[in-house]
């Protein structure tokens, strides 16, 4: 799958590259043309100077990637050469770290606690992360703008994750990173089978709520929020393994433990930021059921004063019309 994926985006780039090519070639040979227009012979080293800046300015960005350091891949066995390999350029690494100056990294064990350390570090950051997704996506109900903080705010997590193991990752290792991080996400099947309205029900268990109007949107609200956060939480989990691995890691025990790990995690968040949520989007709620329930009763009675000068108007014309009547019919008797 995960060869099928690569073949095909690296197709998708190549198309890509050739339509590209194609219509900035097409740019210069009518910069050319015009060129061989205004002065007869221009055209040619006009077009090759031209074409010569192209190549070169295309070229460079891959020059300079494929000159930097090969990612750190962990090898696929837990000893042998390899792996001893690995752990030399792990430690070189891990070195430079500022989080771990001053840990030893002499022995295997030595590098396993400081990974610890640097776990320790990252659940903080995708906590973080997946608190603020669960906070913007609940508020805001708008479904392609959710999905677009939401992709931005995982991709910008990885990259902090990464940055705490590593603290600076070449394209290369980001890039292994990430491919492995999507092709895990995308296959994730047990996510299916897992019911977010469990999470979301103790926050609404009274069932006076259920029969309160407008409440059904803030269930769905925190819900989508829920479900977000689960994603973040389940994305920052992958990485963390992905970054930590001695050892080339299974992707269904990747999965499987990204799963559990973000539903240990998610009810809390939940329970922290729901029950806040739920009041404040109930006050705004309720507040705009008053003013508009209040701007009713002004409008009622302004009508209804309105209506009432306007019978007092109508009644003292005919009174007035009465007593003309009277005073032109006594004019009009004779004495």
């Amino acid at each position: 799958m995960n060869k099928s994926m690569s073949r095909i985006i690296v197709i998708l780039s190549v198309f890509v590259l050739l339509y590209i090519s194609t219509v900035l070639v097409g740019n210069i040979v009518q910069i050319a043309d015009a060129a061989d227009r205004i002065h007869l012979g221009a055209g040619q080293p006009i077009f090759w100077g031209l074409i010569t800046v192209f190549l070169f300015t295309a070229a460079t960005p891959f020059y300079l990637y494929l000159k930097l350091p090969q990612a750190l891949i962990p090898p696929d066995e837990n000893s042998g050469p390899k792996f001893e390999e690995y752990l030399i350029k792990l430690r070189k690494r891990l070195s430079a770290n500022s989080y771990l100056n001053g840990i030893p990294l002499e022995s295997k064990e030595d590098i396993q606690s400081a990974i610890e350390i640097l776990s320790k570090n990252t659940d903080k950051v995708i906590r973080e992360t997946a608190t603020a997704i669960f906070v913007s996506t609940s508020i805001m109900q708008n479904g392609r703008l959710d999905g677009l903080i939401t992709l931005f705010t995982q991709a910008r997590m990885v990259w902090r994750v990464a940055c705490v193991y590593q603290q600076r990752p070449s394209p290369r290792q980001m890039l292994y990173l990430y491919s492995n991080v999507g092709a895990n996400v995308l296959l994730a099947e047990s996510i299916e089978e897992i019911d977010l309205s469990e999470i979301v029900a103790p926050l609404f268990a009274s069932g006076l709520t259920s029969s309160i109007p407008g409440m059904s949107l803030i269930v769905n609200s925190v819900a989508n929020g829920t479900a977000n956060a689960f994603l973040t939480l389940r994305v920052g989990s992958i990485t963390k393994q992905y970054c930590e691995a001695l050892s080339s890691p299974s992707r269904s025990l990747v999965r499987r433990n990204a799963t559990l790990s973000a539903m240990a995690i998610i009810g809390d968040i939940v329970k922290e930021n729901g029950s806040r949520i739920v009041s404040g989007s109930w006050g705004m709620f309720k507040g705009a059921v008053d003013s508009t329930v209040q701007g009713a009763k002004n409008v009622v009675g302004k009508v209804g004063d309105t209506s009432l000068n306007s019978a007092k108007a109508v009644g003292n014309t005919i009174s007035s019309t009465i007593n003309g009547v009277k005073n032109m019919a006594g004019r009009i008797t004779p004495k």
